[in-house]
């Protein structure tokens, strides 16, 4: 007797049986709907056969094959097939098997691995016919993938640099962006939350999340999301809207550190500012849905045009498959992941459901209240993590990631970090969190 048997009937429907145990004999009959590969949860049928002999148990299923046979079912192997209680929540990895298929494609288009070294069931969906991708409406940009879509926009190829021998006033116009520059006006940051499988992304603006420096534009000023003000050459906004303006000083995918290094001296260094642009993805104070703001604020900075003043190029979220899908190309290419916006929503300066996250694994920020020792080493002045609080007040220990270098500098009690964690447990703390970076403190 087969310990498991996997019968499809045109990929549209599926009959499993597994042994579960021999004392007693117990048999686990599932049924349900294909979705090619995949079973779909709904309408899954699950029956437990219990016999007294493994003889009585042989007989009853070699009665079921035959019907099932007779029905026009056929025999594949099991592993060409996710099963439902293998498809747990994206963030710990609903899609990790699609994610790991499409990283494999990136692989052999590049050459580094062959068809060989695909398994058969990533060898069935990759035969599937590929969508026809459609340009996407309203947002009048490229039919292409946000990763490409933003290198396209920091390379200048979505809009032409103003041409050197222009002149060009220090601060331009309003431009319909929102209310001009008042120093009554200050602004709380909207904060993005973690996307979860039971969001439905499908009419959402797609982006791919920048690991750069929060910065908000108030028409003079720069100040970072925690009020500090930056020191910055006058070419870095020559022609920029006297409106405020949220966005990122960016340099490519990975340069965090070194964006803090170039933007954090008292007195601004020209040189170094010349490789940072401003990535801008709204405008606060336009109290108008954000598809009406990101159209507003992609038409200003198209006719400002100064090649230190980009907009996050968005296009629209066609569904689960198409989230999975870029974020496997954003990472491959060294990103972080992307950012999903409600077309419908307005600025609200909280962390808000209606600017979304999404990564292979979530992230969250938390302070540092106290030291743990190391207690391997055995050195007095090597770390061995931190005591951290994070914004919904729960107190724990991170010492998974930490680099000798951080170990020994003792980051100040009071310094924000961000952590990396799987899930949650039941009594809402992080399961295995992971240091990821820290932030200065006049930041």
């Amino acid at each position: 007797m087969n310990s498991e048997i996997y019968l499809v009937k045109q990929n549209q429907l599926f009959w499993h049986s597994k042994l579960l145990s021999t004392n007693p004999v117990t048999l686990q009959i599932r049924s349900g709907i294909l979705n090619t590969n995949w079973e779909k949860p709904d309408n899954l049928q699950i029956e437990l056969k219990k016999y007294n002999t493994l003889q009585e148990g042989i007989l009853d299923i070699g009665e079921m094959l035959k019907l099932k046979l007779r029905q026009g079912y056929h025999e594949i192997k099991p592993s060409e097939i996710v099963k439902t209680y293998e498809q747990i929540s994206f963030p710990e990895a609903e899609y990790k098997y699609e994610l790991d298929l499409k990283y494999k494609q990136f692989q052999q288009q590049k050459g580094e691995i062959d068809d060989k070294q695909l398994t058969k069931k990533e060898q069935i969906v990759q035969k599937i016919e590929k969508k026809q991708k459609l340009r996407q409406p309203g947002l009048g940009l490229p039919d292409k993938s946000c990763s490409e879509l933003l290198d396209d926009a920091t390379q200048g190829r979505l809009i032409s640099v103003w041409p050197k021998y222009k002149m060009r006033p220090n601060l331009g116009e309003n431009l319909g962006l929102g209310p001009t520059f008042s120093k009554s006006q200050r602004i709380s940051c909207l904060l993005a939350s973690n996307w979860t499988v039971s969001i439905d992304p499908k009419g959402y603006y797609m982006s791919e999340k920048l690991d750069g420096m929060r910065m908000i534009w108030t028409g003079m000023e720069m100040f970072t999301r925690n009020g500090y003000s930056l020191k910055f050459p006058s070419y870095f906004i020559e022609g920029w809207p006297t409106t405020y303006l949220d966005g990122e000083l960016w340099i490519n995918r990975g340069t965090f550190n070194k964006v803090l290094t170039s933007v954090r001296k008292r007195t601004a260094d020209p040189n170094a500012w010349k490789i940072i642009k401003y990535m801008v993805f709204d405008a606060p104070f336009l109290q108008e849905p954000f598809s009406d703001r990101y159209a507003k604020l992609k038409k200003a900075i198209e006719k400002i045009k100064n090649p230190h003043l980009v907009y996050v190029p968005h296009k629209i979220c066609k569904g689960k498959e198409h989230l999975a899908e870029e974020l496997a190309e954003v990472q491959n290419n060294g990103g972080e992941g992307l950012m999903l916006r409600d077309p419908d929503s307005l600025y609200d300066g909280t962390r808000s459901k209606s600017l979304l996250k999404v990564k292979s694994s979530l992230d969250a920020e938390a302070v540092i209240i106290d030291y743990i020792e190391d207690t391997h080493m055995k050195k007095d002045d090597v770390l061995g993590g931190f005591l951290v609080r994070n914004e919904e007040g729960l107190e724990f220990e991170v010492g998974l990631g930490l680099k000798i270098g951080i170990k020994k500098q003792r980051p100040p009690i009071g310094t924000k970090i961000t952590y990396k964690y799987c899930g949650l447990a039941e009594n809402g703390y992080p399961k295995f969190p992971e240091f990821v970076r820290q932030y200065p403190q006049d930041i």
